[in-house]
């Protein structure tokens, strides 16, 4: 079809054009907002109950609520990573910290990494995952990338952004691990946490031995500590919870010295709430096989460019194209809460709205 400049066409979601010989295809927008899903009158409410505070017999407010919105695996889809940037910006002074859990990449290095700043995603937490180490070239051929190239292209532009506490010597050797502190409020309503991100990919004696220098140091500060990583563990699964895959996972890199040193932090008393991470595009949460107090959540993909990767049924200008998820922690009564945004029912038809855990005891509390 021809149309001239006077014409008016109107176009479906799918329809395409030709105008004077040019392709015109509709915009990859969808035409509906994140907020359409999750207006004030629907948030606002879970998002108080997740920073709520109660009194205790002497009718002194508890300790704040910590509240983390983490999202994983995005894979270079810049219209999901604009509506969590719309999401936040939004319900920001409820949500302490935006965490991603690494492959920010579409799939290899040479893809580019623009849509993260054009999405105003700079203040956003970001872990480095296996598909941004993926060091080939478009026809497939290994290509030669060092440490500090990765640091220089992930970390760099954006750590005064993230105000995070790097080791000694990060910049000049491109250490891509860190940690940030949150530290609110007043005498018994302060709340401490600290989020502390490793890289797998560059696992080493000397990253093991900041690891538990910085867990010893939350002890002494009195921080509880939540660590991310990209990929997972060996865990045994939550029974009957709509949040734990129906899939068999892989795990590649145990990291079996993290979780000793995790697991030495809390026999001498440290607080640790859980690990988060994505790479499977599944929902899948548990307790470390080896040690079984320590509780590992890995979220569904945040991309809608893996379609058929996860658990459940996607579809643009729907519910289901967002996927993230709403982390509350509450460390008077040791209780992680978690509220899913967005892809919050699998192919099973099981419902994933939100779970609780205590984590002091790993029982789960609730899910639904």
């Amino acid at each position: 079809m021809v149309v001239s400049k006077q014409d008016t066409v109107v176009l479906s979601k799918t329809d395409t054009i030709v105008v004077m010989d040019t392709v015109l295809t509709p915009a990859a927008d969808t035409g509906t907002g994140i907020l359409d899903f999750y207006p004030d009158a629907v948030m606002i409410p879970i998002l108080g109950n997740l920073t709520h505070q109660k009194r205790d017999a002497n009718f002194t407010l508890r300790e704040k609520q910590i509240v983390l919105l983490h999202f994983t695996d995005i894979h270079g889809h810049e219209e999901n990573l604009r509506r969590i940037k719309e999401f936040y910006d939004h319900y920001s002074k409820y949500i302490d910290i935006v965490i991603h859990s690494g492959d920010a990449l579409y799939d290899k290095w040479y893809n580019s990494f623009d849509f993260w700043d054009n999405a105003g995603a700079e203040k956003f937490l970001n872990v480095l995952g296996n598909h941004d180490v993926n060091f080939v070239d478009k026809d497939g051929n290994p290509i030669e990338v060092t440490q500090k190239e990765v640091y220089d292209r992930f970390f760099a532009p954006y750590l005064s952004s993230w105000n995070v506490i790097t080791p000694q010597n990060a910049a000049e050797n491109g250490l891509m691990y860190y940690y940030k502190d949150i530290n609110k409020g007043t005498d018994k309503e302060r709340a401490k946490l600290r989020l502390v991100v490793l890289d797998e990919y560059h696992w080493d004696d000397a990253q093991i031995e900041w690891l538990q220098g910085v867990l010893d140091d939350a002890l002494t500060n009195d921080f509880a500590v939540v660590i991310s990583r990209h990929e997972s563990f060996p865990i045994n699964k939550y029974e009957n919870c709509p949040f734990v895959s129906m899939e068999t996972f892989k795990c590649t890199r145990p990291m079996t010295e993290a979780q000793i040193a995790v697991n030495d932090f809390m026999g001498k008393g440290g607080e640790f709430v859980a690990w988060l991470g994505g790479h499977h595009h599944q929902d899948d949460i548990g307790t470390l096989q080896d040690y079984p107090h320590q509780i590992a959540f890995n979220g569904d993909v945040a991309s809608m460019n893996h379609i058929g990767w996860s658990d459940s049924w996607r579809k643009m200008g729907t519910r289901s194209q967002d996927c993230f998820t709403l982390i509350g922690i509450d460390r008077f009564e040791k209780v992680i809460r978690f509220v899913r945004i967005g892809a919050d029912t699998d192919r099973y038809e099981r419902s994933k709205k939100s779970m609780s855990i205590n984590y002091s005891t790993a029982k789960m509390i609730y899910s639904d």
